[in-house]
């Protein structure tokens, strides 16, 4: 088992590699102006709360202003808020997609203004060139399953909560799902459906689950919320004990549902550094500086009952 502590020496280390990327000719603030990152998210949940409070930490510590806007996963209102922000004339853009097809334009619309853009958390479907800090979601959904499958014997019938459909994690998280289920012949997915990142909705959904199915052995969740609201549906029931739940994020409930018993294991991105490093990415761009590479992807841990408070103990 890797042991938490190790995050924070990739961390450094990420930075120094970072650091020593390449300076070329190019835009930055304007003399005597401070710059300014435009960040849209698409929906603030636990874990994107805890972004948000990295961007904001790591925008104060560069003295760089930040204007942060909700999409309330809604691709058309993301798309509008990275137009305004154009036409404030940002520095770089921040974008967490709530659809990575959605999405696209807006390479186009910041090139042509002049104004970088920096992609996080979640992927942008596109051949075009962008600079990008998130998880590596197909490990991500690689380990929660295969978590899954060993609690249930490597046979039963398992659902999958999935996040919003076309969101990069979504995809590549439901991949690393697939990619574990198709060694298993015994084990059966009786039913995948989105619950939009939602507690409330996982729950309502999982209760209809928990009639529809009495024969469900596993519950596979894309995030923490879908697993939290399946948990309360199936205690609600009196059938956790017999019904475990894997989930990714690591969120503070998680953690603690996690430590009480209540929830198997979840995956862990280090939601303050990927944003951290997403203004990191957007602060080099502004300076004129190219990072050596264009993908940084964060390493994904497992957390359960063994390393659990090492992670509470050291983030929260």
């Amino acid at each position: 088992m890797k042991r938490i502590g190790k995050i924070l020496v990739v961390a450094v280390l990420c930075a120094v590699v970072f650091a020593t990327g390449c300076s070329k000719d190019g835009s930055g603030a304007a003399a005597g102006k401070r710059p300014v990152i435009g960040c849209t998210v698409y929906y603030m949940t636990e874990f994107v709360t805890l972004m948000a409070e990295g961007i904001k930490g790591e925008c104060a510590a560069r003295g760089i202003d930040l204007i942060l806007l909700d999409a309330n996963n809604d691709a058309q209102v993301q798309i509008g808020q990275v137009e305004n922000l154009i036409a404030q004339k940002v520095d770089a853009l921040l974008i967490a997609a709530v659809d990575s097809d959605a999405i696209v334009p807006a390479i186009a619309l910041a090139k042509r203004a002049g104004i970088h853009l920096v992609g996080l958390n979640m992927l942008i479907n596109t051949n075009e060139q962008y600079y990008y800090s998130g998880p590596n979601d197909v490990e991500a959904g690689e380990k929660s399953a295969q978590r899954l499958i060993e609690l249930i014997g490597g046979k039963g019938n398992v659902v999958i909560l999935e996040g919003p459909i076309g969101q990069s994690a979504q995809v590549q998280r439901l991949e690393g799902n697939r990619n574990v289920l198709a060694r298993y012949p015994d084990v059966r997915v009786l039913a995948q459906q989105t619950a939009n990142w939602s507690r409330a909705e996982a729950l309502a959904l999982v209760e209809n689950w928990i009639e529809a199915f009495p024969n469900l052995d596993g519950i596979i969740a894309h995030n923490d919320e879908m697993a939290l609201g399946a948990i309360q549906a199936l205690e609600a029931k009196g059938i956790k004990n017999r019904i475990p739940v894997t989930a990714v994020d690591a969120i503070k409930d998680a953690c603690f549902a996690i430590r009480d018993g209540r929830y198997e294991m979840t995956v862990f991105q280090d939601a303050e550094w990927e944003g951290r490093l997403g203004v990191y990415l957007c602060a080099l761009l502004i300076e004129g500086k190219a990072p050596m590479q264009r993908m940084h992807l964060i390493e994904m841990i497992s957390i359960d009952k063994n390393n659990v408070q090492e992670l509470i103990d050291k983030i929260y």
